[in-house]
């Protein structure tokens, strides 16, 4: 399955669910964040080791490093 780490640069996706292997905390986390099932995200850059990434959600722009990256399972935009 598809999951932010592995997402393209410049592609917008949809939020598909979080991963139930996450840990209570990041997930609590991420949902703080505005990362809810449906919502659009876009993957910005990514950083030249491969251990951030740049998003964009709900209007603003978040870097999250690559292990919680994984927690963010992703659906196609339509």
């Amino acid at each position: 399955m598809l999951n932010l780490k592995n997402a393209k640069i410049g592609k917008i996706y949809n939020i598909k669910s979080l991963s139930e292997y996450a840990s209570e905390k990041i997930v609590r986390r991420l949902f703080e964040l505005g990362f809810t099932k449906g919502q659009s995200i876009k993957v910005v850059r990514k950083s030249l080791l491969g251990q951030t990434i740049l998003i964009e959600i709900r209007g603003y722009t978040l870097s999250l490093r690559t292990t919680v990256a994984e927690a963010v399972l992703l659906g196609e935009k339509l």
